[in-house]
């Protein structure tokens, strides 16, 4: 990453000025009314000749050359065991990169089953209890008339319209259905990526390429659904993208033209397209992906180097134009002052057409090569030397102040309990297995945890005692009230138990599905509060001692305890570390010795070097570890699974970091080396000229509106050229985008 903003000339981000397209060139835009006989006064004679050109607009983005992201992540959350790979290894697609526990998978597969056993058994007794009742409220409505008004209130629904009640119910219906099938097809989704993990648990790469980034293991082995775990970069596939111009930014994708400048060659460019659903998922997360623009002729880019791209808009092509400032008028009249033969200088009355910020097109009244005198209270030179534009390269350095080797899978266990070490059963430099016992921690919160686990069971098992003695009870009343109607039916001359004896039933129907319900949930509930008991109750003997084994082989590289000591949750015990590797971890920080922008890092491919006992080492950066403050980078992925949002890991650094390999492996002793010296900014052949070339022009009535200028040589005449300029400058050299180019002669002055 290059640059952490756009492209500006010392105003806006984004260039908000129009500048035409011309080779020659004019000053701010200023317009007056005059006397028809009160010629112009100016500090000096100040003409430019009549030209054709475009008239405009124009917008320039910096963009940098970077290698295509491929990500490689699981779709479900996962314990990651190993991760096989480190930034700096070439992988081809299909090789495994890394393996997740495939025993978490499978208890989180069993949880999906036993949902959706759930969801279905709830549901189906659900459904049944919606029916039953619909069928008491049409009863009751037929039966309404037989009532007294004393025993219609006292029913549990105050609504007299039963058929309202039963409209109502039939659309919850309608939507209790909708809501299951959606909570089904969500559980069988993640069944079938739980079934994939316990299936195949490894991740294999997408594509071929360099790895560049892997999650660091440091802090935790968990790993969220779609959390990139290894990313892997094709630098034979070179994008240009613009940094921190989001898709939702945007403004430019209506432009006539757009091209980038390459080794002074201009390449036309078109943008990457984005699908529909990218556009969707990015603004439900309001996270959107950066321009990035291409070119069919793929001109040979190099990476981490930045390329000016230009954005055009025509309004007139091949016009003639005079700069707006050499315009008076008189009414709706229009006219320009020309130098004639004499040196003199006479009216000429002209039609004007389109305009931009700087440039009017003329239509008639003037040809090519007139000169016209324009507005001018700047000091036109006429003591100065001859500058020739010449293209070059355009590089400020930035400074890694901090490297060390980095090591491969470097794993921190750290407690998950506050407590007492009991016992650590590994020393530093130990080669440890997977499943060898690492140390014991004595943790009171442990013997608490499996207290309130079978207190959550024999809670659940009374609440649920209770549920179904009120139950029990409600049938036994209802069955009660029964008999006795039955037994008034039969005392009455006219009985008519029709009713009676329906509702009974489908009262009695009711409280037994609601049994049925209240079981279903307690199962459930019970089977996950067990599975909960079981997982503290593991490797802990009842009494607070917790076993903590290694997950993985590897070689203790640090114990931070010993036994006795008070550890607090969270704490660090050991760390277990992979082999060392050829990589140095490089961290951009403050330094009291160098010039360092803390947010920028050099991108993958990128030449870096450091000094070493008057000798200069290279080697080049082969991937990041964290971006300073955009250490949450996200990417939208999509396959023919869909579209996702994945992101990387805090890198814990605290502050942008990357990745470098020497070309000649990492010397013996780097005590003596200076910092790591990579590119801020980097241009190849790009117009640069001595700063004191460039003036600044403000508008009198908008302090905040500032332009640059140079004086240009055309042919016997100088002239004021708008030019814009990068956000940079190098010692006594200023980066120019546009308005000047090579061979272009420019006043120096003496």
């Amino acid at each position: 990453m290059k640059i952490r903003n756009l492209l500006s000339i010392k105003k806006l981000a984004v260039l908000g000025i129009c500048v035409s397209f011309l080779a020659g060139g004019c000053g701010k835009m200023t317009e007056s009314s005059i006397p028809e006989l009160e010629e112009p006064v100016a500090l000096n004679e100040a003409y430019r000749p009549v030209e054709y050109g475009t008239i405009g607009s124009i917008q320039v983005l910096m963009a940098t050359a970077v290698p295509r992201d491929y990500c490689n992540y699981y779709s479900a959350n996962v314990n990651i065991s190993q991760i096989y790979v480190e930034p700096g290894d070439t992988v081809n697609v299909g090789d495994v990169l890394a393996v997740c526990d495939v025993d978490e998978a499978k208890k989180q597969l069993q949880e999906c089953k036993d949902a959706l056993v759930h969801e279905n058994e709830t549901y189906e007794i659900s459904a049944q209890i919606s029916d039953t009742q619909i069928k008491l409220w049409e009863s009751q409505a037929a039966d309404t008339d037989e009532f007294s008004t004393e025993q219609i209130e006292k029913k549990e629904s105050t609504e007299d319209d039963y058929n309202t009640q039963i409209a109502t119910e039939q659309e919850n219906e309608r939507y209790d259905k909708q809501l299951h099938e959606y909570r089904v097809q969500k559980i069988n989704e993640q069944m079938a990526l739980y079934q994939q993990i316990v299936d195949d648990g490894t991740l294999k790469a997408v594509h071929s390429g360099l790895v560049t980034y892997t999650k660091k293991l440091t802090d935790g082995r968990s790993a969220a659904a779609y959390e990139n775990i290894v990313i892997v970069s094709d630098t034979d596939d070179l994008v240009l993208d613009i940094k921190d111009t989001a898709i939702n930014e945007y403004k430019y994708s209506d432009y006539d033209k757009k091209y980038v400048i390459v080794d002074g060659e201009k390449y036309d460019v078109t943008e990457s397209q984005y699908t529909s659903e990218v556009l969707v998922l990015s603004k439900i997360n309001n996270r959107y992906p950066d321009v990035c623009v291409e070119s069919r002729e793929k001109p040979f880019l190099t990476e981490g180097q930045m390329y000016p791209v230009y954005f055009e808009k025509t309004k007139a092509n091949q016009a003639l134009v005079v700069g707006k400032d050499s315009i008076y008028k008189d009414g709706d009249t229009r006219y320009v002052y020309v130098k004639n033969d004499e040196g003199g200088r006479e009216k000429r009355i002209i039609t004007t057409g389109e305009s931009d910020e700087n440039y009017t097109q003329v239509t008639e009244g003037l040809k090519e090569g007139e000169l016209v005198y324009y507005n001018s209270t700047d000091q036109v030179p006429t003591k100065y030397s001859k500058y020739t534009v010449t293209r070059s390269d355009f590089d400020i350095a930035n400074y890694g102040v901090r490297y060390s080797r980095s090591d491969a899978g470097t794993i921190t266990e750290t407690c998950d309990y506050e407590g007492q070490i009991v016992s650590v059963n590994v020393k530093q430099d130990d080669t440890v297995e997977k499943g060898m016992l690492l140390y014991v921690v004595d943790t009171g919160e442990g013997k608490a945890a499996i207290t309130e686990a079978k207190n959550a069971i024999d809670s659940e098992n009374e609440s649920y005692a209770q549920k179904i003695a009120d139950y029990n009870k409600q049938i036994k009343e209802l069955s009660e009230d029964g008999n006795n109607v039955e037994e008034n039916n039969r005392q009455d001359e006219k009985p008519d138990t029709a009713y009676d004896e329906q509702q009974l039933k489908l009262n009695l129907q009711l409280l037994d599905l609601q049994k049925k319900l209240a079981s279903a949930d307690h199962t459930y509930q019970l089977s996950r509060l067990q599975s909960a008991y079981d997982s503290i109750s593991a490797g802990n003997d009842g009494k607070g001692n917790i076993s903590v084994y290694a997950k993985n082989d590897g070689k203790v590289s640090k114990v931070s305890v010993k036994a006795g000591d008070n550890v607090e949750e969270g704490s660090d015990i050991l760390q277990i570390t992979g082999n060392s590797t050829d990589v140095l971890l490089v961290q951009v920080k403050d330094s009291n010795s160098y010039k360092v922008y803390k947010d920028n890092i050099a991108d993958v491919g990128e030449r870096v070097s450091l000094e070493l006992d008057g000798t200069t080492i290279y080697g080049s950066c082969i991937g990041f570890a964290g971006y300073g403050r955009e250490a949450q980078k996200g990417y939208i992925n999509q396959d023919d699974k869909g579209v996702h949002i994945t992101g990387n890991t805090d890198s814990g650094y605290g502050n942008a970091a990357f990745y470098i390999k020497l070309d000649n492996g990492i010397p013996d002793d780097l005590t003596r080396a200076s910092a790591v010296k990579f590119s801020y900014v980097s241009f190849k052949k790009v117009v640069v000229v001595p700063t004191s070339i460039i003036h600044k022009q403000v508008n009198p009535m908008d302090k905040d509106d500032i332009s640059y200028y140079v004086w240009k040589i055309d042919g016997d005449s100088v002239v004021k050229q708008p030019v814009i300029l990068g956000d940079y400058t190098s010692g006594s050299n200023t980066l120019v985008l546009y308005g000047i180019d090579e061979g272009d002669e420019i006043c120096l002055a003496s």
